[in-house]
């Protein structure tokens, strides 16, 4: 299995009533907006104010469209409220918003509902809800959804477990760019889940993930490289996608980057560089790192050592 990889592993819980219940609540204690049915909303223009950072103008004509009852101005004055742009961050006032865009159809909020309700995020959990959320959006080609969905038909969370219809979900997602599909895709190709067992395609699939910018992708592309899984062994290789993936702030890369520099794997044996990368790591993975800074006891001075967690300190990710 993959190191550090993350499992689905939710809970059903049902809820239909309830989140009928609070919906009802919220909808009771939903802000007025004024009358202005008349008035034009220039969409486009709220959007260039919103990518600008001036979410107090694209609020004011997210509200106006809104009132209108415009499902895409609905969504995204939920999403204002829901990161807290422009307004103070208020999940319930999100959802109401997201809620009347999905009545509309709107793809999106269909699937950011789904999300709500996948997690409990101000309703009460319920994976079975969120699938059928999830499949109304992917049914309108929405790929995030599709992605969604299908790691839900992987957890057998909400839906039966179906290998199958989670591989052609992540396909119909990964052929229309979604990075974290084809990462996921590529897992399944790589444990041979939903259909033959084929390793290259994997790596393939990690391949077109990692160009796409995905971190994790760019750390699995690592892997495939240094154990020779789908492609030729190459620890040169295999460190330049580590380095990628660290520099990132992955911290499985940055922990196996560490113990290539250890270990003078693909890369000239480089101490100081190892226990930068070990810090790093250790920061998310610290029961892991504990093998590395063992490894590298006696190599470096108390100078170097306290030099080199001077220069984490200041450390961040790139991206």
């Amino acid at each position: 299995m993959w190191a550090g990889e993350q499992k689905f592993r939710l809970r059903a819980v049902p809820a239909f009533a309830a989140c009928a219940a609070l919906l009802f609540i919220m909808t009771l204690s939903a802000p007025v907006l004024s009358q202005s049915p008349d008035r034009t909303v220039d969409l486009a223009q709220a959007q260039r104010h919103y990518k600008n950072a001036d979410y107090r103008q694209a609020r004011e004509l997210y509200e106006r469209g809104a009132e209108t009852g415009l499902a895409e101005a609905q969504h995204w004055l939920g999403l204002l409220y829901d990161r807290g742009h422009g307004v103070a961050r208020e999940s319930r006032t999100a959802y109401l918003w997201f809620s009347k865009a999905a009545e509309q159809g709107h793809a999106e909020a269909q699937r950011v509902i789904g999300v709500f309700l996948e997690v409990g995020k101000v309703v009460a959990r319920d994976l079975e809800l969120a699938a059928k959320f999830y499949a109304r959006a992917a049914r309108q080609n929405n790929a995030k959804a599709m992605r969604n969905l299908a790691q839900l038909y992987v957890s057998g969370q909400g839906v039966e477990q179906d290998f199958f219809e989670a591989r052609r979900l992540l396909h119909r997602s990964a052929d229309m760019g979604n990075a974290k599909a084809m990462r996921n895709l590529g897992y399944l190709y790589y444990f041979g889940k939903g259909g033959a067992r084929d390793r290259a395609r994997a790596a393939s699939l990690f391949t077109q993930a990692a160009a796409a910018g995905l971190e994790k992708a760019k750390y699995n592309l690592g892997f495939v490289h240094y154990h020779g899984d789908g492609v030729p062994k190459d620890l040169a290789q295999a460190a330049y996608h580590f380095g990628q993936a660290a520099e990132g702030g992955n911290g499985d890369a940055q922990l196996m980057l560490s113990r290539m520099y250890l270990l003078g794997e693909g890369v000239a044996a480089d101490p100081a560089k190892a226990f930068f990368w070990a810090l790093l790591g250790a920061v998310q993975k610290p029961r892991l790192a504990e093998w590395h800074f063992d490894k590298l006891r006696g190599k470096l001075s108390l100078a170097e050592m306290d030099k080199i967690r001077a220069q984490t300190s200041g450390w961040n990710p790139k991206g």
